[in-house]
């Protein structure tokens, strides 16, 4: 197995991964009412005992990340511009990935694994990042939300959105608080908390 990055060697434990991708699907079920537009999903109820969050750009940019019975967390991603630059440096991808992965992710048609420019782990029994190749720290670009949290997703959401947005709603969000009209009046006047309701179960968002 290859060491990691430096930049994997930042990634928080499995509960803070899923603390912010439960945030970020939030906050874009806020900014973005028509799901097909949104940047970041997230399904609680993704099977039994597992759940999974995902990001697609909509340019071919995506990853998929599956927390498992277990209270495992493994991510691929597909970072269009890193791999057609590093396609000779990319050999197999998927190599190394623990056995225990197969059935739940690596033959998952819906994660699309013959697009793949990384991949990575943490099993909690060690809670270390494990990536299945030596990737330089760019290849993880589609992640640094993970790492920048609730500044990083206010300074992307506005370059994306282009609309102005205070900070603080948005850490409320990564605080997990729960939602009020004040804050969605923050965010976006134009929607109500009942109109979220099906986005906040889907989530696993504290109601």
């Amino acid at each position: 197995m290859s060491n990691t990055s430096d930049f994997i060697h930042q990634l928080p434990s499995i509960s803070e991964c899923q603390r912010i991708f439960k945030a970020v699907a939030m906050l874009d079920a806020i900014l973005m009412p028509e799901w097909e537009y949104r940047y970041y999903s997230y399904n609680a109820q993704w099977d039994a005992n597992e759940q999974m969050a995902s990001m697609r750009d909509g340019q071919g940019d995506h990853y998929f990340a599956l927390f498992d019975s277990s209270n495992r967390l493994i991510i691929k991603g597909y970072d269009k511009a890193y791999a057609s630059l590093h396609q000779d440096q990319l050999g197999d991808v998927l190599e190394g990935v623990p056995a225990v992965f197969k059935t739940t992710f690596l033959d998952e048609p819906a994660f699309m694994m013959d697009q793949t420019s990384f991949c990575i782990w943490n099993e909690k029994g060690n809670n270390e990042w494990i990536s299945s190749q030596q990737l330089a720290d760019e290849a993880y670009a589609l992640l640094q939300v993970l790492v920048g949290g609730a500044e990083h997703y206010h300074a992307w959401a506005q370059n994306y959105y282009e609309i102005e947005l205070d900070l603080e709603p948005i850490r409320h969000v990564f605080d997990m608080k729960p939602l009020n009209e004040q804050l969605l009046q923050a965010l976006n006047p134009e929607i109500e908390l009942d109109e979220l309701e099906e986005d906040i179960a889907e989530i696993g968002y504290p109601a």
